[in-house]
């Protein structure tokens, strides 16, 4: 990568780690400004973004607002950037439920992005670029995605925890899940050939059509596939996912996890707090212990905890599929997952 701070056709010129990050002052709303120097002290995650309301910047911003407790635990400030003007970004950030400041890069049109050298001369906007800044205002590590790629938050995090661990921040992404442990929910034996974990969201209509991909994929390949299940609920735009994943873990505290993860999936539409204890119930659960343990937040932890091992994952969206510990980046369909598996074991 040219690190060189200068616009191209493609922006391919982030500014280097070990870089003094160009200070800025971009207007929030009418009465508000930001500055980078105003976070002087703390690290400061730039998220540059090409546009609002594109599918992929709509699924990036919404991972990060879930995400907010990990860059909280490192007293980091996440600030988004694009050539979108103030009042665009107030519209989008309403619709999706986004608390951080986004920032309009939008007079003149890609200033801040110019200096950050990820501007696209080509399309007129920021490209997908990441930066992490440390309490001194140094670039400690920067990434450019593809425009049409989700580049997750493991990148974001692992410059922090280095950032606060005093070591040189590299530039690679973790893409490893976390080895397979008692606390998770299993089908299949452990000398398996091939080990499937999905990282899911009760409420994502894809994850909906995933599931019984899954279960074909799982009567195809029979013993010799293992599947793990993890929760990663975007509450960001699906406001029932939370609470649908603490059920599912209050069931598994009643030995019934798979039977509510089916029903969940099967009944989709119906994950406010009312049905799930209705589905309980279905399931002959102690309706009265569910009903506490919902209303207690009894596994709120426990989910967040799946959800941060995604995160460090490099989930970047719902469904993610990893096969024997490498992200699945192609298709789910069964075909697709099938092909992928056999040359896991190849």
């Amino acid at each position: 990568m040219n690190h060189t701070p200068e616009a191209s056709e493609r922006g391919a010129s982030a500014l280097a780690p070990g870089t003094e990050a160009p200070d800025f002052t971009l207007q929030v709303d009418k009465e508000e400004k930001v500055s980078l120097r105003d976070f002087r002290g703390r690290p400061v995650v730039l998220a540059f973004y090409p546009a609002d309301w594109s599918p992929t910047c709509s699924d990036q911003m919404a991972l990060y607002q879930t995400a907010m407790p990990e860059f909280e635990r490192h007293n980091a400030q996440l600030l988004g950037i694009s050539v979108d003007g103030m009042w665009c970004h107030q519209a989008f950030a309403d619709d999706r439920n986004l608390e951080f400041p986004l920032l309009p890069d939008f007079d003149p049109k890609g200033q801040v992005a110019r200096t950050y050298g990820v501007y696209r001369n080509d399309a007129g906007k920021c490209e997908r670029a990441l930066f992490v800044i440390d309490g001194d205002g140094v670039v400690r590590w920067s990434h450019v995605s593809e425009p049409s790629v989700n580049p997750g938050a493991d990148g974001i995090l692992k410059a922090l925890e280095d950032i606060e661990d005093g070591r040189a921040v590299t530039d690679e992404l973790g893409r490893l899940t976390q080895d397979v442990t008692d606390d998770d929910h299993v089908q299949g034996s452990d000398s398996a050939d091939v080990t499937v974990v999905e990282y899911g969201d009760y409420e994502c209509s894809y994850c909906g059509e995933a599931y019984p991909i899954v279960r074909e994929v799982q009567q195809r390949i029979g013993e010799r596939m293992r599947f793990v299940f993890r929760n990663f609920p975007i509450t960001t735009t699906h406001p029932h996912a939370q609470k649908a994943a603490e059920a599912a873990e209050a069931a598994a505290a009643q030995d019934r996890f798979w039977a509510m993860h089916d029903r969940l999936y099967e009944h989709q539409r119906q994950l406010d707090d009312k049905h799930l204890v209705k589905h309980a119930q279905k399931l002959g659960l102690d309706a009265d212990r569910f009903a506490k343990d919902l209303a207690t937040d009894a596994y709120k932890e426990r989910v967040q905890g799946d959800f941060s091992s995604g995160i460090r994952s490099g989930v970047n969206g719902t469904p993610a599929f990893y096969i024997n510990g490498i992200r699945h980046d192609d298709s789910w369909d069964a075909d697709t997952l099938v092909a992928a598996m056999e040359r896991a074991v190849s």
